[in-house]
C-alpha cells in the first residue's frame, strides 16, 4: 500500500472510531433477544395477532408510517409487559417516495443548496426509490430530525434498512476511488452515529454484507483500504442486530465467507444475527430453519419481500 493510501487510512480510522462506549446500566439487564417478527403492514387483524403472539426476548418490528400513534403506543406498552423491544423501519441508503418531498424541502432550508439530483443516483425500480449518497450531510441531517420524531413515540429503537446501497459505492465507476472510500466509511459512520445518538436504543442493520468485517478494499489497480464495522469484536456505535435476509439462498465463495463471518459474530456476542428466509427463493423453509439453528441465528420467515406488509413473518415450527 503506497503512502497516500496508507494516510487515508489512518483519517477514516480516527473518524470511525470517535465516540463513547456503550456502557450497561449496572440495575439494568442486559436485552437478550431469542426470536424476533417484522410486518410493514396497519391491518388490525395482524396487528393484534403479533400482539398477542409476544414472547421474553422478541425483537419486533414495524413500519411506523401507516400507523396511528395510539396503535404505535399499545404495541409498545404490551411489549414492555412482556420484556419484549419494538423497533421501527428506517431507510437510510434509499429515498423511497413517501419521504421524498419531504427531504425536498429540508433541502431548501440547507445552507449549501445542493439539489436532489446531486445526492442521489439511480433508481431502485423495484421500490420505486432512489439510491442515495450517505456521505452529504444534508442527508445525514434529514434523518436525525426523522430519528427524533420517531423516538418521541417511544419506540425501543430502529430497523436501518437499505444498508447494502454501500455496495453500489464500490463498484460505481463513475466516481473516483476516494470518493467511492470516503461513501462506504459515511455509511459506517452513520449506523454508528444513530447508534450514538442514544445508545439504550437496539438498532438492527440489515444487509450490508460487506461492512460487517474488519476491512473492505475499494478500487482495483489503485486501492483504498476503508476500516468496517468488525461486528465480531466490540465498538462504540456498532448495531445491537444484524438481520441477513434472503439467508441461504445463494451459494459461492463469498456468500460462504460471510455465512462464517456471521457465525463468529454471533458467537461473540456483541451483535446478533437474525435470518429471514422466502418462499420465492431457492432455499426451502426446512432447510432454511435447519441451517438457521446451526448457525445459532434468530430465524423469520415470509413469502416474499414484496409481500411483508401483507404478512407476519413466521416463527420456527413449535415455537
Amino acid at each position: 500500500m503506497n503512502v497516500r493510501c496508507y494516510s487515508i487510512v489512518l483519517l477514516l480510522l480516527s473518524l470511525l472510531l470517535t465516540g463513547t462506549a456503550r456502557v450497561a446500566s449496572a440495575d439494568k439487564p442486559a436485552f437478550v433477544p431469542t426470536s424476533y417478527q417484522l410486518y410493514y403492514g396497519s391491518e388490525p387483524r395482524l396487528l393484534k395477532q403479533m400482539r398477542d403472539r409476544i414472547q421474553p426476548g422478541r425483537v419486533i418490528v414495524i413500519e411506523m408510517r401507516g400507523l396511528q400513534p395510539e396503535q404505535v403506543s399499545d404495541l409498545v406498552n404490551f411489549a414492555h409487559q412482556k420484556q419484549a423491544k419494538v423497533i421501527a423501519y428506517l431507510s437510510i441508503g434509499e429515498l423511497g417516495q413517501l419521504e421524498k418531498a419531504n427531504f425536498e424541502n429540508y433541502l431548501k432550508r440547507s445552507p449549501n443548496g445542493y439539489p436532489l439530483s446531486e445526492i442521489v443516483f439511480g433508481k431502485n425500480q423495484t421500490f420505486e426509490s432512489w439510491y442515495v449518497d450517505v456521505s452529504y450531510g444534508e442527508w445525514r441531517g434529514f434523518l436525525m430530525e426523522r430519528i427524533k420524531r420517531m423516538y418521541a413515540q417511544k419506540i425501543d429503537g430502529l430497523f436501518l434498512d437499505t444498508v447494502d446501497t454501500a455496495d453500489l459505492y464500490f463498484n460505481r465507476k463513475e466516481w473516483s476511488i476516494p470518493r467511492r472510500a470516503k461513501s462506504v466509511a459515511a455509511m459506517i459512520g452513520l449506523i454508528r452515529d444513530i447508534k450514538r445518538f442514544d445508545p439504550e436504543k437496539f438498532i438492527m442493520q440489515n444487509r450490508g454484507l460487506n461492512l460487517i468485517g474488519k476491512t473492505a478494499i475499494v478500487g482495483d489497480k489503485s486501492q483504498i483500504v476503508v476500516l468496517t464495522l468488525d461486528l465480531a469484536h466490540q465498538h462504540a456505535g456498532n448495531p445491537d442486530g444484524l438481520l441477513w435476509e434472503s439467508a441461504f439462498a445463494h451459494t459461492g465463495d463469498w456468500i460462504e465467507s460471510k455465512e462464517r463471518e456471521m457465525i463468529r459474530i454471533q458467537k461473540n456476542g456483541f451483535t446478533t444475527v437474525f435470518t429471514l428466509g422466502y418462499s420465492d427463493t431457492s432455499v426451502s423453509e426446512d432447510t432454511f430453519f435447519r441451517k438457521s439453528q446451526a448457525d445459532g441465528f434468530i430465524p423469520g420467515w415470509a413469502s416474499s419481500t414484496t409481500k411483508l406488509h401483507l404478512e407476519l413473518t413466521q416463527q420456527p415450527p413449535g415455537k
